[in-house]
């Protein structure tokens, strides 16, 4: 799995020689109305989360899988730390991907406006994940399943299910990309190499997810919608 990613990673690496002048522009008033809301949601994130308890004995052996909407229950029998270690590779080498666009000669200069999106991009989606998280509180899946280890069970982690951050973390990275080199270099031939590979990526992690038993299907499924979405919308706000 980790080399399909590699060769899909490729083709952002082809696409960001190729190209053109930049469509964007940054100002002040843009960048405080993505940052000032993105901070007030993260530094909430962190205060309701710091209040949050973890599942105590007692409430673990009142589990029941069954209460489990069945589109998800299946998820609670998957537990796979190979699976979550290569979702952990996935995750961190998308934020690598926004760089490719610095093989471009022309793009180059312009690299620091691409970073910047690249930023504003994963603190929306982080805000907007983690305050769901803490605010949600849905139990993991491997928390259903005896055949996983118990401290994990225990640990407040256990409580942030909805949505994945994962998922929605890679999906930001590779849709940013994705509309920034769509945006660089409109055409169809072109788009056919990096739009497959910025929806196929995200897809990948939400799988390696439920099968690492941390996330439901609904998880993933919400997590790739609003990671897309942010990876689309902060390019799209600072458009010419």
């Amino acid at each position: 799995m980790p080399k399909y990613a590699c060769s899909l990673l490729l083709s952002f690496l082809i696409a960001g020689l190729v190209i053109g002048q930049s469509p964007y522009e940054t100002n002040g008033n843009t960048e405080r109305s993505i940052m000032l809301p993105g901070g007030i949601a993260l530094g909430s994130s962190l205060l309701i989360g710091s209040k949050n308890k973890p599942l105590s004995a007692d409430q673990l052996e009142k589990l029941n899988p069954r209460n489990i909407w069945g589109v998800d229950r299946w998820v609670t029998k998957q537990f796979s730390k190979k699976a979550a270690k290569t979702s952990d590779v996935l995750l961190y080498s998308s934020y690598a991907v926004p760089l490719t666009t610095l093989l471009g000669a022309k793009t180059r200069k312009d690299f620091g406006q691409v970073g910047l999106f690249a930023l504003e991009g994963l603190l929306l989606n982080t805000a907007a994940t983690n305050l769901t998280k803490v605010l949600a509180k849905r139990i993991r899946p491997f928390v259903y399943n005896p055949s996983a280890p118990l401290p994990p069970k225990l640990a407040k982690n256990a409580l942030y299910s909805f949505f994945s951050g994962h998922t929605s973390n890679v999906a930001t990275m590779y849709f940013l990309t994705a509309t920034v080199l769509q945006d660089f270099y409109p055409n169809k031939g072109f788009n056919n190499i990096i739009w497959p590979t910025a929806v196929i990526i995200p897809a990948v992690t939400g799988y390696l997810r439920m099968r690492a038993g941390k996330h439901f299907l609904t998880d993933v499924l919400t997590g790739y919608v609003v990671g897309a979405f942010f990876g689309i919308l902060v390019p799209q706000l600072h458009r010419l």
